[in-house]
Parts: C-alpha cells; sequence; structure tokens
C-alpha cells in the first residue's frame, strides 16, 4: 500500500491515496480514510489500517460450506461372501461373516490442504472386526495421514480395531473388466460381470454413497498369506464389485 505525505494546514499526514485505483468498495473505504486523516492525523490511518488487515484476513479464510475433505475415486473389493455380496444390499453376509480384500485407487482429492491424487491403499480385514491400511510406496507422509482420517469416517469395513497401517509395494490393474491388484502378503483377482452387449451390470439406488454405480465382479482368488498370522484366509470363486465414490465429509455428518 502507497500512502503519500502532503502537508495540510501546516500538519504531515498520510492520507492521499488518489494515486492508487481500488474497485467498488475499497474504493470508498479508501475514501474515508482519508477524510479521516485530514480530520484526525496520522493515529486514525494506523488504526484503520489494522481493521482493513483484518477484514482482508477473514475474507481470504475458507468459507463453512467449503468441505474439509472429498475424494473421487474407485473401490475394488474381493470377499468371502457368495456373489453378489448381499452386504450392499443391506442382507446378512454369507456365513456370518465377511472377510475381505480391497483397493482404493484416488484419482483426485484432498484433505485439507493436501493433495491425495494418486494414493492407492489396499484394506484387507474382516468386517466389524479388525482391519489394515497398506499404502502405496509413493504415498508422502502427510498423504498417508489424511487417507486414514478419511477412512475412519466412511468405516467401508466397520472395522472396530486398525491393527497396522504401513507403505507396502502394490501391483493394480484394471483392463478389459479384470481386476487384479497385491501386496507381496495380499492376491486379488475378479472378472466384471458383463449384461447386455458385454456391457457392465451398472446397480444403482442403493444405500448410502459408498456403493454408488456398483458394478457386480466374479472373484477368482482372494487371498492373505502373511507368516506367523492368525487372520490369513483364501477364498476361491467368491463375491467381487466395483463402486464409485464421490465423496466429501459433508456426507457423514
Amino acid at each position: 500500500m502507497i500512502l503519500n505525505r502532503k502537508k495540510r494546514n501546516g500538519l504531515t499526514t498520510l492520507y492521499d491515496l488518489t494515486p492508487l485505483k481500488w474497485p467498488g468498495v475499497f474504493s470508498e473505504f479508501f475514501y474515508s480514510v482519508e477524510k479521516t486523516c485530514e480530520n484526525f492525523g496520522v493515529k486514525a490511518v494506523k488504526s484503520l489500517i489494522s481493521l482493513i488487515s483484518i477484514g482482508v484476513l477473514m475474507a481470504c479464510q475458507p468459507t463453512s460450506d467449503e468441505p474439509k475433505w472429498f475424494l473421487k475415486a474407485s473401490y475394488h473389493e474381493s470377499c468371502s461372501c457368495n456373489a453378489p455380496c448381499p452386504c450392499p444390499f443391506g442382507l446378512p453376509m454369507t456365513n456370518s461373516y465377511c472377510k475381505l480384500n480391497s483397493l482404493l485407487d484416488i484419482q483426485e482429492g484432498r484433505y485439507q490442504d493436501t493433495k491425495l491424487n494418486g494414493v492407492q491403499v489396499i484394506l484387507s480385514g474382516s468386517v466389524g472386526k479388525w482391519g489394515e491400511y497398506y499404502f502405496s510406496e509413493s504415498t508422502t507422509d502427510e498423504q498417508k495421514a489424511a487417507v486414514e482420517q478419511i477412512l475412519n469416517v466412511v468405516n467401508i469395513g466397520h472395522f472396530d480395531s486398525i491393527l497396522t497401517s504401513k507403505k507396502e509395494k502394490i501391483y493394480f490393474k484394471n483392463e478389459g473388466g479384470a481386476v487384479a491388484f497385491s501386496t507381496p502378503n495380499i492376491d486379488v483377482r475378479m472378472n466384471m460381470v458383463k449384461g447386455n452387449g458385454d456391457q457392465p451390470i451398472v446397480i444403482k439406488n442403493l444405500k448410502g454413497k459408498l456403493f454408488e454405480n456398483y458394478i457386480p465382479h466374479f472373484s477368482s482368488f482372494n487371498s492373505r498369506s502373511f507368516p506367523d498370522s492368525t487372520h490369513n484366509f483364501l477364498f476361491e470363486s467368491k463375491a467381487g464389485f466395483i463402486s464409485y465414490w464421490n465423496l466429501t465429509d459433508s456426507d457423514f455428518k
């Protein structure tokens, strides 16, 4: 901000803002600053500059309507239930349990100031019981912490405890209706169930935002095999699906 010094009635004041062109309300505001300075001197302008600084800072703050986080992602799951998995339909789990491996592929996202584009995370666990997170190696610590916070809110597996959350080498491929993802200890392979014209079958209007555009898959292989683990499993010819997430924190308030 440039304030010109001029003398008026023998008093040097900072008041002339006319060389600067300010739009609308700013022009009116600075005009009032000028007049105040003419009448009351330099102390007044200091007070007014402080006030406008506070006002500008407040104007730059995010509005309450701006989401704390948002995600655009695809979610790929294979589980122990018979196909199709009854859980998204609100029906009882096959054999009263649902053990899953899934992969969340984030195309676009943000948590506060942290961008989440390109983050991948594999979830492994037993619905309503334990869960584990395995993040792609390229994930930063800030991104990992942010996605952990979002997963705790989304709670896709209703896990009551997270046993492990770490970075791991992830392989992922989705091509021609064939989906495969893995870590050194997790392996999933599934294929899209085709409809008319070999196009995807898309199920809409399921409850909640986590199963929008639900596309059923048939999982040929789903395993987790860790040394000395009591949570290992292997399932063949079971349920799988893909859904597409377009979420913000306001969806879970």
